[in-house]
């Protein structure tokens, strides 16, 4: 699974005067811009463990830098090492057998960059954690901006019951799938010449889009006499979207952290942005348990944790009572000068019509295409609708 996490460096220091919170962004030195980033986690879930690494970019310009060519693995505190592959775009993979992934054990990595730094992190334990307790949503509405209507839609919330596990740190992480459509099979099409598609072409009319809600969410339960937590908010998703329109799904990961992980994330979740902030593809810089052996005044930027994972799956559709508003990306436009106000640039040109003949209405490519919107047009294994 790709996941996108564009990278920065800044700091943001706010300060509070006669009740105006203003902020401040101080310059930036050059050689802080140009940082290794590591992240990723290890997890006692079956399939590959996968670590990171980028350099961070000039806050001006931010961009996904990755680090290919490394030499990366991860040790245990049990005698084990585990080579990883480079998969190129700064991912790397590895295999660990289920049984040498328990509670209690430590894990850590170390990494040798092409230019010979030897990069290390500190050893993180995997922390018994319980089954995801319970996933639903609730029907609101939200108050966005005071001078605005309340927005439809439903609240997303996970129940935690960790009592027969004594893990009191945890981080969730929510996957979206949602099926879109576009609006008209492929039929006739302009490219200097007509075309008609017969029969019509209706194999990109239903898609399947996935991402991953970008809300960072993390709870502490060692300040509670009991190790549960009831409806603990997830994201919200309003009615004046597509996503509900056809079936929505929600893939929820719990992780139990120790505690050094939940600080890190805690850290993370706080400097972010409501929208679980300006860096997705690099932490802020806040503390992380990675440092440079080679060069121990260069500081190394992420987190690697060990996280006993557990997944819960919900779907959604319809949504009683809820009404949908929102737009279709389609939007044909009349060619009142004719076909030949379409540029070569724009072939091929899609054209509203049917069996018998098309009109002079030119169609972006969302009307025909689903995958122009950047999904795919294959249904996903676990799709029920």
């Amino acid at each position: 699974m790709h996941q996108n996490r564009i990278i920065l460096f800044s700091w943001l220091t706010v300060m509070l005067l006669s009740s105006c919170i203003q902020s401040f962004e101080p310059d930036i030195l050059a050689g802080d811009e140009k940082k290794y980033v590591i992240s990723g986690q290890v997890t006692d879930e079956d399939g590959s463990q996968n670590i990171n690494i980028s350099i961070s970019s000039p806050i001006g310009t931010p961009q996904y830098k990755p680090v290919t060519g490394c030499l990366v693995k991860i040790l245990d505190d049990q005698g084990h090492t585990f080579p990883m592959g480079d998969e190129g775009d700064g991912n790397y993979t590895t295999m660990i057998d289920l049984a040498l992934l328990q509670p209690g054990i430590a894990f850590k990595i170390e990494v040798t960059t092409p230019e010979g730094d030897f990069i290390t992190s500190d050893y993180d334990t995997l922390a018994p954690g319980p089954e995801v307790d319970s996933v639903y949503w609730i029907r609101e509405d939200h108050l966005y901006n005071p001078a605005a209507p309340l927005v439809k839609g439903i609240q997303f919330y996970v129940d935690l019951d960790a009592a027969p596990t004594d893990s009191r740190y945890y981080r969730w992480e929510a996957i979206e799938t949602y099926e879109y459509h576009s609006l008209y099979p492929l039929e006739w099409y302009y490219d200097g010449v007509v075309h008609h598609v017969t029969p019509p072409d209706y194999s990109k009319m239903v898609c399947w889009k996935t991402s991953r809600v970008p809300e960072i969410y993390t709870l502490p339960t060692d300040n509670l006499a009991e190790n549960r937590y009831e409806q603990f908010g997830l994201h919200f998703v309003s009615n004046l979207t597509t996503r509900l329109a056809y079936g929505y799904s929600l893939l929820v990961r719990q992780f139990a952290l120790s505690r050094n992980a939940f600080t890190y994330y805690e850290q993370l979740r706080v400097n972010s942005n409501p929208q679980g902030g300006l860096y997705d593809k690099q932490p802020l810089a806040i503390q992380g348990n990675l440092h440079n052996i080679t060069h121990p005044d260069k500081v190394v930027l992420g987190f690697v944790a060990a996280s006993t994972t557990r997944t819960k799956r919900i779907f959604v559709y319809p949504v009683p009572g809820l009404p949908l508003m929102y737009d279709p990306a389609c939007d044909p436009i009349p060619l009142r000068n004719g076909l030949k106000v379409i540029k070569p640039i724009d072939y091929p040109a899609y054209l509203l019509g049917n069996a018998e003949g098309y009109s002079l209405t030119w169609m972006d490519d969302s009307c025909v295409d689903c995958l122009s919107l950047g999904g795919i047009n294959v249904k996903p294994a676990f799709w029920p609708f």
